[in-house]
Order: C-alpha cells, then structure tokens, then sequence
C-alpha cells in the first residue's frame, strides 16, 4: 500500500537529486521518510501525498509525524499537512538508527553504546560466577553484547572521538566480566592479557563497513547511487564535515576509484575487508 501510495504522489517528480538520480522518499512499510531541497518542494511534497492518501481512503497523522531540516540556517521552517503545523525536530529515529540536524552518527553510536552498557549490566550474575572461565565470558560478551554496537555499523562515519568511545566500552566490558574495578588502575595491556583477547570491536565496526561498500559497489541499486553519486552545488567555504566515503579511502589507503575497483573482484577484497 505504501508503494502504490508513493507512486501515486510523486510518480516522475522530484529535484532532490544525488548522482543524477531523484530522490524523494525512504519507505519500509507504513513508515516513509520524505526528501526536499526546499521548504516550498517540502511542502509540496507532501500536500501531494496527503492528497494521494485522501483517495486511498487514509490519511497522514500530523500529530506523529515531523520535519527536521539538515543545513546550517537556523531559521526554523513551517510545513502543514490538513491545517496541522508539522513540529520541528532535531532528531528521529527511523528504522531503529538516529538522524539528527547536524547529519553526524555522534548520537547514534553513543546510543548503542549505552543500550549494550545496558546488557552488559543485565549479565553480572554471569560476570560474578566463578565456575565461568575468562575465556567463555569473552566468548558471551561477542555474542550478546556486541552485536548490538556493530547492528548498523555500515552506515556510521567515524572520527577519532567515536573511535575512542568504542574502543573504551570494549574494555569495559573486559573490566567488568573480570570484576576489575578502575580504582585498581589496571592497565589496558593487563585486562587484555587476563582475557587472553586483542582489541577487535572496532576492528569489527571497520571490517563490516567495508564489506558493505564492496557488496554495494558490485551490484547496481539506488544505495550505490547514493553512496558513489554526486550532489549538485558546492560544499561550504572553511573546515569540512567528514563524509562517510572518507572512512573507506583512509582504511583501505586507496583512492575511491582504486577501492571501487578492487571491490569489483570480490575474491581480492576480502584481503581488504
């Protein structure tokens, strides 16, 4: 129903474009996302889908949904749908990831810091067992509580400060299977060495990024436009944001058409992945 309602709306429309591709929404299932350049192409964008639900017998709940503006112009935007003032926001979550205003994956890795620092606590009547070896607790925090820092990982852009966050909750899981309290000030080295471990969260963040560019870059579809596309205009004077793009030039200390070509041979990658 979504797709035969999106189609309805916005069938050949649309001047957001990436790669000289339109874009002008994310679906999955009733839960769609829709793209502008403008204000005014916003809005509509999306009197032409309440207008295209209306015949479809349904209609957009203007309490629930929101708008949330990615450019540096703090002057807020109005977009109304049936008489309904859209509210601003400057973060939502779509699909279980974080989007904020700032287009950075600050909130979205501290996040799922925090939920698995949660499991992790779940776990200490595992953690203050003395019939479970070191090695085994490792094992468990592998399988239960890193999963959900690396669910999603491909879309991060890491520097340095997300970096080190990951980095420290890996330790702190090694301190806290091992009840070593920080007052002890045991040394990185030293947890790692009682565990009988090396670091390898990162790694893993690392590893399933480039994995996914490489599946990305040898099959035609629109998250390759979008990763490998360009945008029209030009990027702002001064310092500038790190692109998710960057990660996979800086790992693979390639250029980007070096790497797209390397990934093009899937067998000679995974020396790289």
């Amino acid at each position: 129903m979504a797709e035969l309602l999106m189609r309805k709306a916005l069938d050949g429309y649309g001047r957001f474009k990436i790669g000289g591709r339109c874009i002008t929404n994310l679906r999955y299932a009733d839960d769609i996302v829709l793209i502008a350049s403008t204000e005014d192409e916003l809005q509509d964008i999306v009197n032409r889908l309440h207008e295209a639900a209306t015949e479809l017998g349904m209609k957009i709940n203007g309490k629930k949904t929101e708008v949330m503006k990615v450019c540096d112009d703090p002057k807020p935007i109005t977009v109304t749908v049936a008489r309904c003032t859209l509210s601003e926001t400057k973060s939502f979550k779509y699909l279980g990831a974080m989007f904020n205003s700032k287009a950075s994956c600050d909130e979205e890795v501290k996040s799922k810091l925090a939920i698995a620092r949660q499991k992790l606590s779940e776990l200490v009547p595992i953690w203050k067992s003395r019939t479970v070896s070191n090695k085994l607790k490792a094992r468990l925090i592998k399988a239960l509580v890193w999963p959900i820092v690396t669910c999603g990982s491909e879309a991060w852009t890491l520097n340095k400060e997300l970096c080190e966050n990951v980095e420290a909750f890996e330790m702190q899981c090694y301190s806290r299977a091992m009840r070593i309290s920080y007052v002890e000030h045991v040394t990185n080295e030293e947890v790692l060495r009682r565990v009988g471990q090396d670091r390898s969260l990162l790694g893993q963040v690392k590893s399933r990024k480039l994995k996914y560019f490489g599946h990305t870059t040898r099959h035609e579809s629109l998250e390759k436009d979008i990763m490998l596309g360009i945008m029209p205009g030009k990027r702002r004077q001064g310092g500038q944001k790190k692109q998710w793009i960057d990660d996979i030039v800086h790992w693979g200390e390639r250029s980007l058409v070096e790497m797209v070509r390397q990934a093009e041979n899937r067998k000679g990658y995974r020396c790289t992945a």
